[in-house]
């Protein structure tokens, strides 16, 4: 097992397999699409938001919660409360898991005929499923690995989980596609259950691995005194606010896709213009902000139980230091990522996308990814200090200015869809201010401002050269997209040389990510 003081390695190992799993999400669909066609991917999509929406409110805050208090019970010595939380953790998961599977079964029916008017959904739904309750399982186990600083088991779980997912969800629906187009995508959405099930069985083995390695070690378990009911009532209290928070952003992004196009169409746009550009914002743009989040969720990840278990120990240094390395991770993958959208968006749609006009939106959502991690970093660091309600309330304050915003700036003629852009970058940051400034309030914690002023200075000379090379090899002759890529590789080695120069990327921290 990895340095339980590491929380830099574990963020590094989630993040390797947060790459893979998202590579293989996005891989799969290739094929699957073409052997749906539109219509079929439609009916799988269909049964998709739900299960997450459900799955998000049901289980979201406990992976959270659980690694909160078995990192703050282990570092008081009480590991006898750990396994007991664990324990009663894993049967209310158990019980709360078949409770909700059975009535999205019950419900598949009226979701299909009356939500979504499209019968056909009821098979993809009802396979999707059970999956809820394999997911329920799989954050009680993540939730207490990750509070014994052992992201290992989360990572491996998680590629495991999707590499199988992937393979039925493939293999199911080539095999029903003969029955129908219904049929077929109910066995690509029961790839879930496949994926939960191994992605349980992966987890099983590590922690029976967990548990063996203990008693070898004859460690013994002591208790606080607190009884399972006490403890359970704990985790429900702290996971309540987490799981509610983690449904704003998926039924603000279901508002954004009736206000945006809506309001573009009122300053007359067609209804096929108002679509093309809530798409290139939404499905270009969008996605790609959302690829550096797979490095700073998976610090978040790592830094709430490093926070809770120097809050724990009371040590106020150690608990300034966790804070702020996590911010400086955070930002060392943000403030690059945002710059190279920013400085060539328009190349870099043109690339993935064959669509340059995405770069409109992007140049604007660019600088989101530095709010997004902000947001996340400070998130994480309320919910190890045991107050993810204020991370929720801040992230519902986050939704509604940014539902305001994007209604009232979309609709002025000059920004268009750049409003909607305008409004996300500015919600997430008055979201991150507030997070920022009550963790500040509750911690003491001393921010490294300085620090983030030099990795903004590098940021900005990284991006200058970005676009001298670009324009100096597109003015050669040389074919845009792959002066693209060479202009984002020179930048990489730019920006890497400038912080190993002035000591922000050094020999110490690398060993850190890689020590055991």
């Amino acid at each position: 097992m990895e340095n339980k003081k590491n929380f830099l390695r574990g963020a590094l190992v989630l993040s390797i397999a947060g790459a893979i799993s998202k590579l293989l999400g996005a891989v799969y669909r290739i094929p699957l699409a073409r052997l749906l066609g539109g219509e079929g991917m439609g009916l799988y999509q269909m049964a998709y938001p739900i299960y997450t929406t459900i799955l998000a409110l049901a289980t979201a805050g406990v992976p959270v919660a659980i690694s909160v208090l078995v990192s703050r019970k282990e570092t008081e010595g009480y590991s006898g409360d750990s396994r007991k939380i664990f324990r009663v953790s894993l049967v209310i998961l158990f019980l709360f898991g078949i409770i909700l599977t059975l009535l999205v079964m019950q419900s598949a029916h009226f979701i299909a005929n009356n939500i979504l008017k499209e019968p056909r959904a009821y098979y993809p739904i009802l396979a999707v499923a059970p999956a809820i309750f394999f997911a329920g399982l799989m954050s009680v186990f993540r939730g207490y690995f990750q509070g014994q600083q052992t992201m290992i088991p989360t990572a491996v779980s998680q590629v495991f989980e999707q590499l199988f997912r992937v393979t039925a969800v493939l293999i199911l629906a080539f095999l029903l596609f003969p029955r129908g187009l219904q049929y077929s995508a109910a066995g690509a959405t029961f790839g879930a259950v496949v994926g939960g099930v191994v992605g349980v069985i992966v987890l099983s083995i590590y922690y029976l691995s967990f548990r063996s390695k203990n008693k070898t070690q004859g460690r013994d378990l002591k208790y606080s005194g607190a009884t399972s009911m006490e403890l359970a009532r704990e985790m429900i209290t702290l996971a309540i606010p987490v799981s509610f928070g983690a449904v704003v952003l998926p039924l603000v992004q279901m508002l954004d896709a009736i206000i945006v196009p809506g309001r573009l169409m009122a300053i007359n746009y067609t209804t096929s213009q108002a679509t093309a550009l809530y798409g290139q914002l939404s499905g270009m743009a969008a996605i790609l902000i959302g690829l550096p989040s797979i490095f700073t969720i998976a610090i978040a990840t790592s830094l709430v139980p490093a926070v809770s278990e120097a809050l724990a120990m009371k040590d106020k240094k150690l608990l300034n230091i966790r804070i702020n390395n996590g911010f400086r991770a955070g930002m060392l993958i943000s403030f690059p990522c945002a710059a190279g959208l920013f400085i060539l968006a328009f190349p870099i749609c043109n690339l993935l996308y064959a669509t340059p006009e995405a770069g409109v939106p992007l140049e604007i959502l660019a600088f989101s990814c530095i709010m997004l991690a902000a947001f996340q970093l400070s998130s994480a660091g309320l919910q190890g200090i045991g107050h993810p309600e204020i991370a929720m309330r801040n992230l519902i304050i986050t939704g509604i200015i940014k539902v305001i915003l994007n209604y009232t700036l979309t609709s002025v003629p000059v920004l268009n869809v750049r409003g909607a852009a305008i409004g996300t970058v500015t919600a997430f940051l008055i979201g991150s201010l507030l997070n920022i400034i009550y963790l500040q309030k509750l911690t003491g914690v001393v921010y490294e401002g300085k620090r983030l002023v030099k990795i903004g200075l590098v940021t900005v000379i990284m991006t200058l050269g970005v676009k001298f090379i670009y324009q100096a090899l597109v003015g050669a002759d040389i074919h845009s997209h792959i002066s693209t890529l060479l202009a984002i590789t020179v930048g990489m080695g730019i920006y890497g040389l400038l912080l190993l120069l002035l000591k922000e990327l050094d020999v110490d921290m690398v060993k850190r990510l890689i020590e055991r």
